[in-house]
């Protein structure tokens, strides 16, 4: 009987696997299966002790002998006797062979384990005449360990896309925050300049209500220095407002111009201005002062602020001050009107014209106001505009009359001259009675 070359059966996988499983591990080889197997009797088998060699050949011989004398001279086959049951059993198993080298190039690979002597190898599979058995299979594939996405496959490069979005978010962020300290830096240099210049030529008295109105001095010399375009000075109490007022023929000008005369290249501070349309002494009936309203609070974002009740009422007095004179201030509404709003109106034609113009900046205020004077006892009024930020590009104006002057020929409320002395009234109004009679 001719030698075969055995295989190993494959591991079984899926559903066959579960099949696998019922099986003992060592099986014999397919081919020793295919032996006669002996007819087992339905007797009971009495156990057989071996036989001698020499008296079971002479059995042999004897039964043959009859046959012989029968068939002459020719010469019958000799039969093969059926194997004995213990022979059987006691066959020697066939030596499997060792998978070629191609297929255990995973022994040397970290973390593998090779098989158990007499266990099953994994993954083999016998060669087949015609074609060609790969060198390695899955993760030992050439070009990587994971689904053959390497380099020799032509996967993508390590990062991908996701690289240049963290790079180019990096650089975005790299820039913006440059920008926002460069705008910091800006706001801080601005507001800086302006309170070297409150320093120099303004200091507000620890006592302000204790200290009278002509008190209040301006080193105006030094403020025109600096900027000969300066007019006044405004100052609210308790509040950021406190800068110079300059004053021109061109509204433009001082909107993104310094008080120094510099541009600004972050945030844009301007100056205080009093409107064009103005007197540069205050002396029209209506005078409007213009402000930016700058995040940091600075300028006059304060005036914005004055929407909330508290905050008007706390801060309802405030002071212009002037070469010429001082004047005292007190608001009596605040109105949020569109930015093409016509309330900008220097001067009117008769005081009916005046008042009615008052009376409806009191009616539109946002903000109740108890103790206002009548409309038609004011007769110099002051208005402070700013924007109000929002994306409505609207105007907060903060509307104030005169409570009391020091400059001469400018009537506070009720129609008298602030500016003149009560005495010296009194003494030159004796003295043309005298001299009448």
């Amino acid at each position: 009987m001719a030698e075969y070359r055995q295989y190993p059966d494959p591991t079984p996988r899926g559903r066959h696997a579960l099949r696998g499983s019922a099986q003992p591990d060592e099986q014999a080889p397919r081919h020793a299966a295919r032996q006669p197997q002996p007819q087992q009797s339905s007797q009971p088998q009495q156990p057989q002790h071996r036989a001698q060699p020499e008296v079971h050949r002479a059995a042999q011989t004897r039964q043959r002998a009859p046959q012989q004398r029968q068939a002459g001279s020719r010469q019958a086959p000799r039969p093969q006797a059926a194997p004995h049951p213990a022979a059987q059993q006691r066959a020697p198993q066939p030596q499997r062979q060792a998978a070629p080298q191609a297929y255990t190039q995973q022994q040397g690979r970290p973390g593998h384990h090779p098989p158990q002597q007499g266990a099953r190898p994994q993954g083999f599979r016998p060669a087949q005449a015609g074609r060609a058995v790969p060198a390695a299979y899955g993760a030992d594939a050439a070009g990587g360990g994971h689904g053959g996405k390497g380099k020799g496959r032509g996967g993508a490069r390590k990062g991908g896309p996701w690289r240049i979005v963290f790079w180019v978010a990096l650089v975005v962020f790299a820039v913006a925050l440059v920008a926002l300290g460069a705008i910091g830096y800006s706001y801080w240099q601005g507001q800086n300049a302006y309170d070297s210049v409150a320093e120099e030529v303004f200091a507000a008295p620890e006592d302000l209500e204790g200290t009278a109105l002509a008190d209040l001095t301006v080193d105006w010399d030094r403020l025109l220095a600096i900027n000969p375009d300066t007019v006044g000075w405004v100052y609210i109490p308790g509040t950021a407002v406190n800068y110079p007022i300059v004053h021109t023929t061109d509204d433009e000008k001082y909107l993104t111009t310094d008080f120094n005369g510099q541009q600004a290249w972050g945030a844009t501070y301007g100056s205080i201005f009093l409107s064009a349309a103005n007197a540069a002494d205050f002396s029209d009936a209506n005078n409007i002062v213009y402000g930016h309203h700058l995040n940091n609070g600075s300028m006059f974002a304060a005036i914005a602020d004055f929407e909330n009740a508290d905050q008007f009422n706390a801060h309802r007095t405030a002071y212009i001050l002037t070469p010429q004179g001082n004047f005292k201030l007190r608001s009596l509404s605040l109105v949020h009107v569109a930015a093409d709003d016509p309330l900008a109106q220097t001067a009117f034609a008769t005081e009916g014209e005046l008042a009615s113009y008052i009376q409806d900046k009191v009616d539109r205020s946002v903000v109740a106001v108890s103790d206002a004077p009548a409309a038609a006892d004011i007769a110099h009024l002051f208005a402070f505009a700013t924007c109000d930020n929002l994306p409505s590009d609207g105007r907060f104006v903060l509307f104030s009359y005169l409570e009391e002057s020091t400059v001469a020929g400018v009537a506070a409320v009720g129609g008298t001259d602030a500016a003149v002395d009560p005495e010296a009234a009194a003494a030159v109004d004796d003295a043309s009675k005298e001299v009448a009679a």
